[in-house]
């Protein structure tokens, strides 16, 4: 009985070492960061309106719990899900803020309210993983479209395909060259219900223009013409008009 008693550590240590290897092994598996797929943080003027807003967007993984934190290590934002939505897990998520118009908040007090630099993103996978992410956000805003087509109380032909267009874009609000990412028009109406029709364009055209089809216009009714100008750090400047169909 004593040959068994003393021969029993040693029988059980190469047992404790495959343990403790695995148990390193799976804290290193949970230790191990997913990126998010997209995380971004952009700003959205519009120049029509007068009014911009901060938006937050990120989508990856399902999580349970997500914050962002700016550049200063100031959590600007914090999500948790709870219960049966604990359980299923979100995907994605965007926010938008408040959108003051700039006889509210001034451009300068909204930008130092919200610093340029690098917003870290933070959150939980279902099985208590780390998922993070991060975005460089700008203050680079894209000089308003000019001369937007048709517009200004215009009237169009409804039987007949419409080129919507405006001038390119070359500078930045403030007035250094900028080339677009990307142009985004939008033309909708409502008559019973919402009709949306929407294209996106290089940023480096020289003079946009968008044809749509007669089939989207009907006579007698009120259209919108939205542009949306889109610099490569995701900020957007929008110019809307208004025009009428026959």
């Amino acid at each position: 009985m004593k040959k068994l008693t003393r021969a029993l550590p040693i029988l059980l240590l190469p047992a404790l070492v495959l343990v403790a290897s695995a148990a390193r092994d799976h804290d290193d598996d949970c230790h191990d960061a997913i990126e998010l797929d997209e995380a971004k943080v952009f700003i959205e003027f519009n120049s029509t309106d007068e009014d911009f807003g901060i938006h937050f967007f990120w989508d990856g993984v399902a999580w349970d719990k997500m914050k962002v934190d700016g550049p200063l290590g100031r959590t600007v934002l914090r999500v948790k899900a709870s219960r049966n939505l604990a359980a299923q897990g979100l995907t994605e998520g965007f926010f938008e803020s408040d959108e003051p118009s700039v006889a509210d908040l001034s451009m300068e007090e909204f930008l130092e309210r919200f610093p340029e630099g690098t917003y870290e993103f933070e959150g939980r996978t279902l099985d208590h993983r780390e998922l993070e992410g991060e975005t460089e956000f700008t203050h680079t805003l894209p000089a308003p479209p000019a001369n937007l087509y048709p517009g200004g109380g215009a009237e169009v032909d409804s039987m007949s395909p419409l080129v919507a267009s405006f001038d390119a874009v070359t500078e930045d609000l403030f007035g250094d060259p900028l080339v677009p990412e990307q142009y985004e028009v939008v033309l909708e109406t409502e008559n019973e219900i919402l009709r949306v029709f929407s294209i996106i364009l290089e940023g480096d055209v020289e003079h946009p223009s968008v044809t749509v089809p007669p089939e989207f216009l009907e006579p007698d009714l009120e259209y919108k013409l939205e542009v949306i100008v889109q610099e490569e750090g995701g900020n957007r400047t929008i110019a809307e008009t208004e025009f009428t169909t026959f």
